[in-house]
């Protein structure tokens, strides 16, 4: 989600991969894919530069969990957004020969299951 103001001063957030697209006359307006309009104090490029420091922040976290594998640029890890917060959890898929929690439910249909 990224931040916006209205022209009334009102503060709420949009969820850029709802965004249909940005028009500029007069005002900057935000059409969404359902049709809402939301006329917003930012610049075209500030909008499009909310949006990329989103989608930045996006990618950093994505690499990080997936074992930080690839190299990140120097400056990715200072992404304007940094109150997104994500948290990996620990696993230990060993317990019952690695079956998930969905896979350890009794079977109705084995006897004394259940």
């Amino acid at each position: 989600m990224i931040g916006v103001t209205c022209r009334n001063g009102e503060h709420f957030s949009v969820d850029p991969t709802h965004i249909e697209r940005i028009e500029t006359v007069p005002d900057t307006e935000i059409i969404l894919l359902d049709g809402t309009r939301y006329v917003v104090e930012d610049s075209l490029d500030g909008v499009i530069r909310t949006v990329r420091d989103h989608h930045a922040a996006l990618l950093v976290v994505q690499k990080r969990l997936a074992g930080g594998t690839a190299e990140l640029a120097d400056h990715a890890t200072t992404v304007r957004n940094s109150s997104l917060r994500v948290e990996r959890r620990q696993y230990d898929r060993s317990v019952d020969n690695g079956r998930s929690a969905a896979d350890r439910r009794p079977d109705p249909e084995t006897p004394g299951a259940g």
